[in-house]
């Protein structure tokens, strides 16, 4: 724990309201290891359930907004047991729920976003509402996303699925299968 402690405390942050957060955390989740300087933009713990020994590497950007004026939808981030976050990973769980399994191997620069903006020509889009109908992602036990893979709102990612580097996942994936590409497709099953 005062490995944890250190890692989360001790880490360049830009205000004192996040290392209060990130003290928080590592009091309420001991088994929590964070490898250096991580960013934590968390509104509510109660928007965090982490369950275990979760590995988050540094560098990853973790934001987690229960209320947010631009949705109706809140956001909640759920990892499982003995999952594995890359460094300089980005988990956006505003406006959406990000659902992660146990066992899984996120590498390295992984973007998962649990929800977007809606468009409407000859409007700001930073000020337009984020689309309610399309969000959040689940990512179910055993699944190994590649490095630098981008996971829009709204997919599922099945049971002992494989991700391969740098694909763009833009709709559901089915259990134990190997995709990739921009978007991704489906290439074969895991044997």
């Amino acid at each position: 724990m005062l490995r944890t402690l250190k890692s989360l405390l001790f880490s360049p942050v830009s205000y004192c309201r996040e290392r209060w957060t990130a003290f928080r955390i590592s009091w309420r989740w001991p088994e929590l290891r964070v490898t250096g300087p991580c960013h934590w933009a968390v509104d509510d713990l109660s928007g965090l359930d982490l369950r275990g020994r979760i590995q988050i590497g540094p560098y990853t950007e973790i934001v987690v907004s229960t209320r947010s004026p631009y949705s109706r939808v809140p956001g909640h981030l759920q990892i499982g047991d003995r999952t594995v976050i890359g460094s300089g990973s980005n988990l956006r769980a505003a406006g959406g729920a990000i659902r992660i399994g146990s066992d899984c191997l996120i590498a390295q620069q992984v973007s998962l976003i649990a929800s977007g903006h809606t468009l409407r020509a000859g409007a700001t889009y930073h000020e337009l509402p984020w689309d309610d109908a399309r969000t959040g992602i689940t990512i179910e036990d055993n699944v190994w996303l590649g490095c630098g893979v981008v996971v829009l709102p709204g997919c599922t990612i099945g049971r002992g699925a494989v991700i391969g580097a740098g694909s763009v996942v833009t709709r559901n994936v089915p259990p134990n299968t190997i995709c990739a590409g921009v978007p991704a497709k489906p290439l074969r099953l895991v044997t």
